[in-house]
């Protein structure tokens, strides 16, 4: 692009993978007598999904009672992207760099990327069920996790062996309890759970060459026309003399 190099470390997608992740295993019971108390004769696996909650809600729509054999069954859940945001207040310099020598075979290169750079992605989580009961057990299982962050651990480039902890915060839950057709018939209630992933975006990986040997002069005299390198001059309350080794910065 800007500087006509293709790279793509596939962050935003990892995220987005480990967000579905925290969601991905969650069940409830069915019990009799009493509901929380009462004997389990049903454990349910809750179906996660990336997709729009108006999806689900046009396929409820057609079929209010559920009562066709079809693959969409509550209760469900469901996220998806809302916006991505500049986080000016985690701004880092972005002359700094992150090397890594150990992955190239040339000795004398390294490869690095520079810092990178701090962006929000808002999430929504949508909690789709017929009762408030079942509502209230997915409910339960996710808030006490988020206080009000969860920080997960992707990695962000591969290539450079780097990791990266990504805070999923939790901002709000709205409820919506609505009846669809008749009140004979039954309703559904929407949980909408609003969180924010805090990401960083990593540019291009590039090399650069390793210094390896330094020729320096610590004089105020410049160094004889047929001085070795290793000859180092040095001027202070004593008379300049020309040395050999680095036995000379006692004298300093």
């Amino acid at each position: 692009m800007l500087n006509n190099s293709v790279f793509y470390h596939g962050v935003v997608r990892k995220c987005i993978i480990g967000f579905g992740r925290l969601f991905s295993n969650i069940k409830i019971d069915r019990k009799v007598t009493d509901p929380v108390n009462g004997t389990t004769v049903q454990r349910l696996h809750v179906p996660l999904s990336y997709a729009p909650k108006e999806k689900w809600l046009v396929r409820i729509d057609e079929d209010p009672t559920l009562d066709n054999h079809t693959l969409t069954s509550l209760p469900r859940l469901s996220f998806e992207i809302i916006a991505y945001t500049y986080d000016s207040l985690r701004k880092i310099n972005r002359m700094q760099q992150l090397k890594n020598p150990c992955i190239t075979t040339d000795q004398n290169s390294a490869s690095y990327v520079r810092t990178p750079v701090p962006y929000n992605i808002d999430m929504s989580l949508y909690i789709i069920t017929k009762t408030q009961e079942d509502a209230l057990q997915i409910i339960e299982q996710i808030l006490p996790w988020f206080t009000p962050e969860y920080s997960m651990t992707i990695n962000a480039v591969d290539e450079m062996g780097i990791k990266l902890d990504v805070p999923v915060v939790l901002n709000s839950v709205i409820v919506s309890d609505e009846f669809e057709g008749t009140f004979q018939e039954r309703r559904f209630v929407i949980h909408t759970i609003n969180l924010q992933m805090k990401v960083s975006l990593f540019g291009p990986q590039s090399d650069q060459n390793v210094i390896g040997t330094a020729n320096v002069s610590v004089s105020q005299q410049p160094l004889e026309a047929n001085a070795p390198s290793t000859h180092y001059h040095v001027v202070g309350d004593i008379p300049t003399k020309t040395i050999t080794d680095e036995s000379w910065i006692d004298e300093l």
